[in-house]
């Protein structure tokens, strides 16, 4: 009787069982070039002990027909998986199985010789994905549908704009009949209109094959993908549905950033914050806070923002009003009011306090914004007593795809046949 770990194997197209991969920092001997290319693997030999390890003790398994996407930061593993996957390299310890015939769009136009048509690219890069020359010619007519590039075809590829290339390394690597498909970040290439043509065929792929899909764009891994990894450092941090996994790691990836915006030093003086005024109010500091009223510097799309000013008066004032404005990093002007649109009346006596303005929703698309924050008499920001320029940064993160700056309430009907 088969034993629970082949039952499983033979379900599965791949599996990782506690896979390390290291890389060594350099060779310096014949034995050390041996244990480089796999010829000598002993455990725990000086050559791996002063490498980098990649990966570390990984194990996981993807299905048939399933969409596996792959997060992770810079840097976590996640190039150095999809290398072990299309064997590429081989791991230092622990076992890969990749069952079938494997594709890769990850590359795109890889081994494309720029003195060659696109149309005799074809043939050679059918060639080096494994393709017969009659499989390519029960193909070739697709591919070149596909790519629509027309005459361009029989025009040498060192021609090509950036977005012609990858239009033909699509259209090649999307008509490899495949078990496999590992993809990295695919559905960005071309125009606009190539990109949904891309993704209407990537939904034909998924139908028939079982798709490794590693991305930064994490609304499309929601999007497409059926289970996602994250992987940290090496290691997997967590699996399982896409909404969950995505959503831990856009809250690991927020408190990270908070943390070092906190400790980050401006380099560039003259993009930091200038200031001006009377003095008779001081503003002593600009706070951006969460809705519990922690600090915060990194938010989410539609996270609560909380603008906390705490200010210092020299004398009394009658007639004061606080203003804020927020920039975009490029400029733009997002939004700005003061405490005079919202016909408030600050009768301000002792020495010091703390005002407040609340956000119940940032509605801004991902990026990183600068506050303006001053405090004037009589609604005059030509003589205010105190304006800090882009005194406040803050990084906004999320999954948002809306184009521009802020991001409207919006929902579109089905067409309605007239």
């Amino acid at each position: 009787m088969p034993s629970k770990l082949e039952i499983d194997h033979a379900e599965n197209m791949i599996v990782f069982e506690q896979v390390s991969k290291c890389y060594m920092q350099q060779t310096k001997t014949l034995l050390e070039s041996w244990r480089r290319l796999g010829l000598w693997n002993a455990q725990g030999d000086q050559a791996q002990e002063s490498g980098f390890w990649a990966l570390r003790e990984l194990s996981f398994s993807v299905k048939r027909g399933e969409t596996l996407g792959i997060i992770g930061d810079n840097g976590a593993g996640k190039s150095t998986i999809l290398k072990l996957m299309a064997g590429i390299t081989v791991p230092t310890h622990g076992r890969v199985d990749v069952k079938g015939r494997i594709s890769s769009l990850i590359e795109l136009g890889a081994g494309f010789n720029p003195d060659l048509t696109g149309h005799e690219n074809i043939y050679l890069n059918g060639a080096v994905q494994g393709l017969s020359r009659a499989e390519i010619d029960g193909c070739v007519a697709r591919i070149e549908e596909f790519s629509g590039l027309g005459s361009f075809l029989n025009v040498p590829v060192k021609y090509y704009s950036s977005g012609m290339y990858a239009r033909l390394g699509f259209a090649i690597a999307a008509h490899v009949k495949a078990d496999v498909i590992i993809t990295d970040e695919i559905l960005a290439v071309g125009d606009a209109a190539f990109q949904r043509q891309c993704l209407r065929k990537f939904k034909d792929l998924q139908a028939a094959s079982t798709i490794i899909f590693v991305s930064h764009d994490l609304t499309r891994v929601r999007e497409v993908c059926s289970r996602v990894l994250w992987v940290r450092q090496g290691r997997l941090h967590c699996e399982g549905d896409p909404e969950k996994v995505v959503e831990a790691y856009l809250l690991a990836v927020q408190q990270e950033r908070d943390r070092n915006l906190r400790t980050e030093v401006v380099l560039d003086q003259e993009a930091a914050e200038s200031r001006r005024g009377t003095g008779e109010i001081e503003i002593v500091e600009v706070a951006t806070c969460n809705e519990t009223g922690e600090p915060r510097m990194a938010f989410r799309s539609d996270d609560v923002l909380v603008v906390r000013i705490s200010y210092r008066l020299r004398k009394p004032c009658h007639d004061a009003g606080f203003g804020v404005n927020i920039m975009s990093h490029d400029g733009v002007f997002v939004h700005g009011t003061n405490t005079f649109i919202s016909g408030m009346v600050l009768n301000m006596t002792r020495e010091s306090g703390i005002i407040e303005l609340r956000y119940p929703s940032l509605p801004v698309v991902p990026g990183t914004y600068w506050l303006t924050v001053g405090v004037t008499s009589d609604n005059n920001w030509s003589v205010p007593y105190d304006l800090r320029e882009r005194v406040r940064k803050i990084e906004v993160l999320g999954t948002r795809r809306d184009g521009g700056v802020v991001c409207l309430e919006h929902q579109w009907s089905r067409p309605v046949e007239c």
